[in-house]
């Protein structure tokens, strides 16, 4: 089952498996959750639906999974998030005094559902007047939801304390942007220009004649940057923003960038991540790029296409950006560079329109 592939080719042997492995009942629930890798999704699924079918046939026969190994299981961050999630989902349908008591404990987990179930469970509690472990900012701090960061703002709010939602995602909010540059749909990714590698250079051959840097920034909430707004309502065209950010230390990280346009992100030249897709609405950290920020400055480059659709609809040109930890939230020691100045991520530069 571990060995399926996206290609089906093995499908009939892993039918034959998933049979024999079922039939092995309760004894090899664990061992099939264990099994369990999320970097081979197709696999993960077959697995999964093992262990929910010996799970369905144990609770048949009126037989439970042993509570402490689920409990065990779902704590140990080392399995993989979508097995640790079945293992609390089946100990939920067990016993509803361990989510009562487990999850004041996961409001802080990697897993982004077990984390919000979890915060919105504290949240309620807190709202009805019950006592809880959490506090509405520790909970503020732990969310990676939009939703639900607002409403902890608002709640936050009514006892006199107010929160940034930009700086608690950590939102690029100044930049230098530089373009247009010639982009066309089924090229845009491939038509390479100076600023991918070179940001250091005064002017450059843009689409239209020389092109330079200019400085940009943004007020919105969520950090966007309107590109109609700011540089044009163009066509086959590109820009590129740049942004600096200081780390006091070697640190990995997620470039996370949400746009309705096609994307390249670049860390310190180097490209992390492309996806050509125009169009398909503007989800907040809907492109992800990973890699690792040095000691020091790094540039973060995102080069954002327009396509040459007329439709009402097509029109957006816009993006933003935030650098995170793998779970969504801020990175400690990690600030953006302003105008020789450090400030928080998600800061409002003075001057910002």
């Amino acid at each position: 089952l571990k060995a399926v592939t996206k290609e089906g080719a093995t499908n009939d042997a892993a039918a034959s498996a998933w049979k024999t492995v079922v039939d092995a009942g309760g004894p090899g629930f664990f061992y099939i959750l264990e099994a369990v890798r999320d970097d081979n999704p197709v696999a993960a699924n077959w697995l999964l639906s093992a262990a929910g079918a010996v799970a369905e046939k144990e609770a048949k026969a009126g037989r439970k999974l042993d509570a402490k190994q689920l409990e065990a299981f779902t704590f140990d961050t080392r399995n993989a998030p979508s097995a640790r999630r079945l293992a609390f989902e089946l100990l939920s349908g067990q016993s509803k005094d361990a989510v009562e008591r487990l999850f004041p404990l996961l409001v802080n987990d990697p897993h982004p559902d077990l984390r919000r179930e979890a915060i919105a469970d504290q949240l309620a509690k807190l709202k009805s007047g019950a006592k809880v472990r959490n506090t509405l900012p520790e909970l503020f701090a732990f969310t990676r939801e939009k939703e639900q960061a607002e409403e902890l703002a608002k709640e936050l709010e009514t006892t006199g304390k107010k929160v940034n939602v930009t700086e608690h995602f950590a939102f690029l909010t100044a930049f230098r942007v530089v373009g247009p540059f010639l982009s066309e749909k089924g090229k845009a990714l491939t038509l390479s220009h100076p600023p991918e590698t070179d940001t250091a250079a005064a002017e450059y051959d843009g689409k239209d004649g020389k092109v330079k840097w200019v400085p940009l920034a943004t007020a919105h909430k969520y950090g966007q940057l309107d590109l109609n707004d700011k540089v044009g309502r163009l066509k086959n065209a590109c820009v590129y923003a740049l942004a600096v950010v200081h780390a006091e230390k070697d640190t990995p990280a997620e470039v996370r960038v949400g746009s309705p346009n096609a994307v390249q992100i670049f860390l310190n030249g180097k490209k992390l991540f492309e996806r050509e897709e125009y169009h398909h609405g503007d989800q907040l950290d809907y492109h992800t790029g990973k890699g690792v920020l040095t000691a020091g400055e790094n540039t973060v480059v995102v080069k954002v296409c327009q396509n040459n659709q007329t439709d009402s609809w097509a029109q957006r040109w816009q993006f933003q950006a935030r650098v995170c930890d793998p779970t969504g939230g801020p990175l400690p020691g990690l600030t953006q560079v302003v105008a020789g100045r450090r400030l928080p991520l998600g800061a409002n530069p003075e001057g910002t329109k």
